[in-house]
């Protein structure tokens, strides 16, 4: 079995995040968003969450 190992060059973070267009749920037309895609799915989570404790409780 042979075994290799490869590092990849990983960009410079320079404090901000790069602007990205993004369409999350519900929206129609795509934005530019700061955010890190860890803090986008972070959102759709919630949001997920969210709607489904709605529908438990109110249905």
């Amino acid at each position: 079995m042979r075994v290799e190992h490869l590092e990849y060059e990983k960009a410079q973070d320079k404090g901000r995040p790069s602007q990205r267009m993004v369409k999350l749920p519900g929206e129609t037309l795509h934005a530019k968003r700061g955010d890190t895609a860890k803090v986008i799915a972070r959102r759709i989570a919630l949001d997920k969450a969210e709607k489904r404790l709605k529908r438990l409780a109110g249905g």
